[in-house]
């Protein structure tokens, strides 16, 4: 018995100190990720700035586009179950592009663009695509990337003050939500 209760109050004070190093990861400072801390990106929080190319060798810069517009960041590696949706979110282009929201896929698959160019041209994806060949932006935002795995938090809506509206995952969340977070930021929504 006595056993027991040692085993749980063990386990309980293990566990407290992971909760307490879990919160401090989330409350990070830039100088902490320049620091190379790990940052988790969470809502509020102010969105990693980061420049890459998209599939035309263009280059995006999330402070710049930013300015103007809210972006809504999709990273993922183009797996069965994103492919069985992405034509949700060139509908949710579609919708949103006139009220100043850019849809912006950033692909996980590293140096792999024929995956990327291929999923474009057969879906028939309009919206810009990112690549990430050393898969430093993926880790800013979700952490290590895994072959074949989407990031657990793949979705993010960033504000003109790139500011961390909202965070989800896509495909696990449905087009109605996503449509229901872009309507609140941009005024359709209740």
């Amino acid at each position: 018995m006595k056993r027991t209760i040692i085993l749980r109050l063990a386990a309980l004070v293990i566990i407290s100190g992971l909760c307490t190093s879990y919160l401090m990861i989330f409350n990070l400072s830039a100088q902490d990720q320049e620091a190379n801390i790990i940052f988790i990106p969470e809502v509020g929080n102010q969105s990693p700035d980061f420049s890459l190319e998209d599939l035309k060798g263009d280059n995006f810069t999330l402070s710049e586009v930013t300015k103007d517009k809210i972006v809504l960041l999709w990273f993922t590696n183009l797996c069965g179950g994103c492919q069985a949706r992405i034509n949700e979110l060139e509908r949710i282009k579609n919708l949103y592009e006139k009220k100043g929201i850019e849809i912006v896929g950033v692909s996980v698959l590293g140096e792999d663009r024929k995956t990327v160019e291929r999923a474009l041209q057969q879906y028939g994806i309009t919206f810009r695509f990112l690549f990430d060949p050393k898969k430093e932006v993926t880790k800013l935002f979700g952490g290590e990337e895994y072959l074949g795995v989407c990031p657990l938090k793949n979705t993010f809506l960033i504000g003109k003050d790139r500011k961390i509206i909202y965070i989800g995952r896509y495909p696990g969340i449905e087009e109605s939500e996503l449509k229901n977070q872009l309507d609140k930021v941009v005024g359709g929504g209740k």
